[in-house]
């Protein structure tokens, strides 16, 4: 048993300090998530197969836009398309999430996750904890996926944002695999307890889990699973 903890806490140890690839088994699904090759990789084939489509749940942009788009973005690794680039219009609607790609100082390939509250503010998880931000990120992002839950309606996305919003001030959760906790979040984390918490939707992939055999030991989400999930779809891509 104590051999088996040390394995355990060996790939944790991996995987948060960014010291590539665990590979356990051939038929091991390891985890990723702080691997650059294997996120960028991840990135190139999530925008191969990209649709935007427009915003079913947002009366402004339906009324004006029946946009279905395929975008093929996969010459630019770092997730997205050029600053000057976009598809579709850009979220200002209550509980749509926003996702970018960007490393963290240009390096970590952690990439950044929020949910919209209002057409001003968006809430996410910095390292300060939970906070009011920007809804800027056409502008400030060098790429910005928004995304909605296709499973919901306009009012349910509406409550996840306000899921989100009290809990603002709650600290960063650093351990990615802890997303069993409501005391402290990270970015993706904090979108995925909202609608795990309050429709029972499971927006994480196996991407960003330690597998081991058939058995998932740790599981942890990444930002981009939020835009890779079958159970969300894109109406919005810079």
């Amino acid at each position: 048993m104590k051999i088996k903890k040390l394995i355990v806490s060996l790939l944790l140890f991996s995987m948060v300090f960014g010291l590539g690839n665990v590979q356990v088994h051939a038929a091991t699904q390891s985890s990723d998530a702080f691997n650059t090759e294997s996120v960028a990789k991840k990135w190139s084939e999530i925008n191969k197969k990209l649709v935007v489509r427009s915003d079913a749940k947002d009366k402004a942009v339906t009324r004006n836009s029946a946009l279905t788009a395929s975008v093929s973005l996969s010459g630019n690794t770092s997730g997205g398309g050029s600053s000057s680039q976009s598809t579709g219009t850009y979220p200002t609607r209550k509980g749509v999430i926003l996702v970018t790609a960007d490393k963290f100082k240009g390096i970590l390939p952690l990439g950044h996750a929020a949910i919209i509250y209002s057409a001003s503010y968006v809430v996410e998880a910095l390292s300060d904890g939970v906070v009011l931000g920007k809804n800027n990120w056409n502008t400030t992002r060098e790429t910005c996926y928004g995304v909605t839950v296709s499973s919901t309606t306009a009012t349910q996305d509406a409550q996840a944002a306000d899921y989100c919003y009290n809990q603002l001030n709650k600290p960063y959760n650093y351990n990615y695999f802890n997303m069993g906790t409501r005391e402290k979040f990270y970015c993706s984390h904090l979108v995925w307890a909202a609608f795990k918490d309050l429709f029972g939707i499971d927006l994480n992939t196996s991407f960003a889990d330690i597998v081991i055999g058939n058995t998932v030991i740790s599981q942890a989400i990444h930002p981009l699973e939020l835009v890779d999930t079958s159970l969300t779809y894109t109406i919005y891509v810079k």
